[in-house]
Formats: C-alpha cells, structure tokens, sequence
C-alpha cells in the first residue's frame, strides 16, 4: 500500500498580495505547470467535488468489547460496506492514555477505492465513543477498465515524470460513478504531489501535496539558544535594531542569546546533535553539514550556521519530553531527522512523512526559520498530528484544524516561555518585511465565517483553544488537546473536532472541565449543545447540589439547592482568595449566586450549612 504524505510549510503574505515561493525541479506538463502556478487562492482553496465531502460522523456510544469485534461491527451496521465485493482492511491501530484508535479503508474486489477512511475510537471500556465514516456506495461503477501499464508507462514518459514515483490501481469517485483509475504519488527533490489518470491517459485529478506555511553514549553539553526568539525575551517588535539582517550579530541579539544544557550523543571522540528522537541531519540543499564538537560545548552566535542546528535541535528534545511528561509517549516516539538548512534556501519549512524516517525542513529565506521556536514547534506539531492519526489529513477543515493545531501549540509553548505578544505565531520569522505571520486571537465565528482555506480559517480553532488555554491552564489544556488528536478522522469538521475535545475530557478526567471547554467552543459557533439550567453535580454527602454553572459562566445565575430546609453561609471567592460575595440564609432550600456583575476569572464558592460544608470551583467568561 502506497504510504500518504503530508508536508507542509508556511505561506507568505507581503504587504496586499499574497506570494507562494516554489522552486521547480522538474519541468512537467502543460496541465502540471497550470497547477503550479495559480493564484494563492486557487493552491489552497479546494475545488473538487473530492475535497469538499463531509464525513458522516456518529457520536453513539456502543459497547463491542473488544477492538477485533470492530471489522465485524463495521461490515453489519455501514450500508456501503454490504456490497458484494466490498471488503476492508486494518490500515493502523493506535493507543492512547484514553483509549484505542484504529482506523480501516474500503477496498472493492481488492483494490482500494480513494479516500475511503473509516476511523474508530473506543475508550477502555470497550466502547465505540466516536466513528467518523468515509465510505463511499459502490452502486455505479464505470465499465472502463483500469490504465494499462502501456497507458502508465506513456502518461509518466510524455509527462516528465521520472522515478522514483509510486503508482497503484485505485477506484476514483468523481461525485458520480466509480472511475478505475491509477494513482500516482511523486516525489522527487523537494517536489511531492499526486496525479490520478483514467485508462485514456487523461488526468482527472492532481494534489500538491506540498501545504505551503512555510548505541552511543549520551553526553551533557552546553549550547546557545534563543528562548523563545529574541524579541520576545527582549519585550520589543521587529524593528532596528531586532532585525534579520542576512543573519548579522549585533549586541542587542546576542544578549538575547540564553545559556543552557542538553544531552546529545558522544561517539568516537566527537559529540552530535543526536538523540532518541531527533537528529540533525544533510537531507535537503544547500549542502551544510550538520554542526559537530570535540568538546561538550556547542555555543554558537546567529552568524554562525551551527546555531540553527543547536536551536531546532534543544526545542524538539525539550517538547518531546514535555509531551511525554503529560503522559503521551507514543507520539512521535522516533528519531526525527531535521535539517536547518534547506529547500535551497527559500523562506518556508516543511514536514514529510514519506521517508524513513519523517523528516523536518527548515528554509533560511528571510529570518531562518529554525532561529524560531515557533516555527519549530509549528512544524513539529504536523508530526505529532501525524503520529497521533496517520494518514487522516483529508479535507479542507482537516487541513485547517492540522494547521490550527501547529499554530496552538507553537502559541502555547510560547506564552508558557514568556506570554509577551505570545499571540503572534511565528514571533521572530514573521510579522516583520518578509512576511506577516499568523496569530492565535480571533473572532472569527464558525462555520459563517469559513473560507475553505486551510491556513485561512485555521484561527477560528487555534484561537478558541488558546481561550481555554487561559481558562484552565497549559498542562491541562496540552493534554486534552493530544488526547483528542487520536481520534481525528479525513474530511472531519471543526464541530467534530469540538466534540472530539470534550469528549477527550471526559476520557482523561471525567468531564472535569466541561464548562470551561463547552462554552468557549458555543461561543465560536463551534459546538451548540451547552444546556444551560440543567444540574452539573452533586456534591457527594453534602446535601446539596449546583444547577446552572455553565449559566454562570456567561453573566447568569448559578443556583445551590438544598436536599432539606438549612441554614448555610454562602461565599464567594476570587482567585487570590478575596471574598467578593457573602449571603446568610435562615431554613432555605434554594439560594443563588449571580455572575452578571463579575469580571472573567476563576471564583471559588464556599458552602457552609449547620452540618457540613464544601467548596467548588466556577468560571466566569
């Protein structure tokens, strides 16, 4: 089976008009070359019927047991798997802390029929939790046979196309009927993308696959890095004397250098930036070899190209085993190569998951992107994203929410840093004349203000996570986040990915933080089932219980119920433990507090009867 491939990198924008750099290795047809250079809109605005499917995505919970029960259940209970002829196989199966994930494709008489995916999620009960269906029916089927391996061989020669590319029979919808098809995935220099041809020879649909953005001995050595990048630990913005400057080192960037320490591989006399999951590596032209040391020091300037290894490299180790600290180490749990200094120089980075093993790329066009830890964890996140749901990064919110995904992360690691302008994506290679960024704040309402771009609407969702990021935390917010990405499926919605995330909650803490998540996600449109004035909690042996704690959060009145006529004290505190709100009751079985004149934060109310009391913890919006 031919493995899918995801890369990205950042697009640029410079002043009003939008600029994608690429640099054209080989020089293919007329239709190839069309593609290559439309507009920014056209690269990354789908048009296909293909690309715009919404998968069916199911919600009910059902216990199976076991995970090999699933096939089974799948084949009885999906009407397009019930065909004569129609069969599925196992493509991956994963676990998390929460649960087990496996997801499956459709084959018709044994050749697989494109971007069928069928994902499964079950919890550690042995129930289905979620199920995202991209089956599709095989009632019309054309008559035309498949391309001949005369036709391939032609199409590929007249074309261009020169090995190594893959090519495989596969079933092609085209809105209509079941095309035989062949698909060809290509990959050559920095050049990856997918044609698929009918049996005349005659393309039908093409993808770049290229989503612009932009046994040793281990040893303790010192380094040199920027901590996130040198603006926002000098607390300033782009600007003279913070400026690129084709890499110059001026007094006011190397005092934002910061010393620190890490473990890399000592191996016949010589210390390397290698470790158990990254390893900087000379993958991709210019041709700069990766920096190297005869003693355990590795402390470069910005001048120097050694720097950008040593940075990419600290930051990568870093996040790997905070990610592993929250309890998730079967992401990206590889050695991933890394090279600083590529794609022949151009301003943008890029993830690739077709080699082995999965590489990161990073361009010097511009600011280097590897001095930026943004950019760095950006990237890394595709391979998380990657690592958590194989081969699920199908359709244009897809793409969006794996986007948003790089942009939150990069936010959140970031603002834990140093939360100066934390919202500014790409703090130090953007925002600046080379390009404008990104940002993590917006008011963009789901879905009214989709704009079926992936890099386009990918803040609707960094930026309502980033929301809950301050409601409840980073480490909390990290964790519900990683957890949720396992269940990610092909042509999912943003409103899928809202449930995925509650329900991850639930999975990890038993929907601890429900109303936190709930309402930033109503608020953007993004998930509209908070019901309000139904009953949260009982707190266990108290003799009462809360109604209305999600009303509380937006303004409203959150409401203590007695179980028998009391007397109680009822306070409240903020978040540095000042009482902002106290009532005395005499024989009452209802009381209320009211959130309307409460400015955001976190309150603690404090419930005191003749007998018992307790405390809870409320947020206000």
């Amino acid at each position: 089976m031919i493995n899918c491939l995801f890369l990205e990198m950042k697009y640029r924008i410079k002043g009003s008009v939008f600029r994608i750099l690429f640099f054209v290795l080989v020089i293919l047809s007329a239709s190839i070359e069309s593609f290559s250079q439309k507009t920014y809109l056209d690269r990354f605005t789908s048009h296909h019927s293909i690309d715009l499917i919404a998968c069916k995505a199911s919600f009910k919970q059902v216990y199976i047991g076991k995970a090999v029960n699933v096939e089974n259940y799948l084949l009885t209970t999906i009407g397009n798997l019930q065909k004569k002829g129609v069969s599925m196989r196992l493509t991956h199966q994963t676990e998390s802390p929460g649960g087990v994930h496996l997801l499956f494709e459709q084959l018709y008489n044994s050749v697989k029929v494109y971007r069928s995916q069928i994902k499964v999620n079950m919890n550690k009960k042995g129930s289905i939790i979620s199920l995202f269906d991209n089956s599709f029916s095989m009632n019309s089927i054309s008559n035309e046979a498949f391309p001949s391996q005369v036709v391939v061989n032609s199409y590929a020669k007249i074309n261009g196309i020169n090995k190594p590319y893959r090519h495989e029979k596969v079933y092609f919808s085209d809105g209509n009927e079941m095309l035989p098809a062949t698909r060809f995935e290509i990959f050559k220099g920095d050049e990856f993308y997918e044609i698929i041809i009918n049996n005349k020879g005659i393309e039908i649909y093409h993808k770049d696959l290229a989503l612009y953005a932009k046994a040793p001995q281990d040893s303790i050595v010192s380094c040199k890095i920027f901590l996130p990048d040198p603006l926002t630990t000098a607390n300033v913005t782009y600007g003279t004397p913070y400026i690129d400057n084709n890499d110059t080192d001026v007094a006011e960037l190397l005092d934002q250098i910061v010393s620190d320490s890490m473990t890399v591989t000592f191996e016949n006399d010589t210390f390397k930036l290698e470790s158990p999951y990254v390893k900087i590596t000379e993958h991709s032209f210019p041709d700069v070899q990766p920096a190297v040391s005869t003693t355990p020091d590795f402390s470069f300037t910005r001048s120097q190209d050694g720097f950008e290894d040593v940075n990419a490299f600290y930051h990568i180790n870093v996040f790997q085993n905070y990610i592993q600290s929250l309890g998730f180490d079967s992401l990206v749990n590889y050695q991933i190569h890394v090279d600083v200094h590529g794609l022949f120089g151009q301003d943008n980075s890029m993830f690739i998951n077709t080699t082995n093993p999965p590489r990161l790329t990073f361009g010097e066009g511009g600011v280097d992107d590897a001095e930026d830890a943004d950019v760095i964890i950006h990237e890394y996140g595709h391979a998380i994203s990657h690592s958590a749901a194989p081969f699920t990064n199908s359709g244009t919110e897809r793409q969006a929410l794996d986007e948003a995904l790089g942009d939150y992360l990069a936010s959140s690691y970031s603002r834990y840093l140093n939360p100066f302008k934390w919202e500014n994506v790409f703090s130090w290679d953007g925002h600046n004349e080379f390009w404008l960024g990104r940002s993590s704040i917006s008011t963009d309402h789901y879905p009214e203000d989709l704009q079926n771009n992936l890099y386009e609407d990918a803040d609707i969702w960094s930026s309502t996570i980033m929301e809950i990021w301050g409601d409840i935390g980073r480490e909390e917010t990290d964790k519900i986040m990683l957890q949720s990405l396992y269940s990610y499926a092909s042509n999912m919605t943003m409103s899928d990915a809202a449930l995925l995330l509650i329900q991850a909650d639930s999975l990890l803490n038993n929907g601890l933080h429900h109303t936190a998540i709930c309402f930033r996600l109503y608020n953007r449109g993004l998930y509209m089932n908070c019901v309000l004035g139904t009953e949260e909690f009982r707190i266990s042996d108290l003799g009462f219980r809360i109604l209305n704690s999600q009303g509380f959060a937006i303004g409203k009145d959150v409401f203590i119920e007695f179980d028998k006529p009391v007397n109680a004290i009822i306070r409240l505190f903020d978040a540095t433990g000042k009482l902002v709100f106290e009532k005395r009751e005499k024989q009452v079985v209802q009381s209320m507090v009211s959130g309307e004149s409460l400015p955001s934060g976190i309150y603690f109310l404090n419930i005191i009867t003749q007998e018992k009391s307790g405390s809870l913890k409320l947020i206000r919006f």
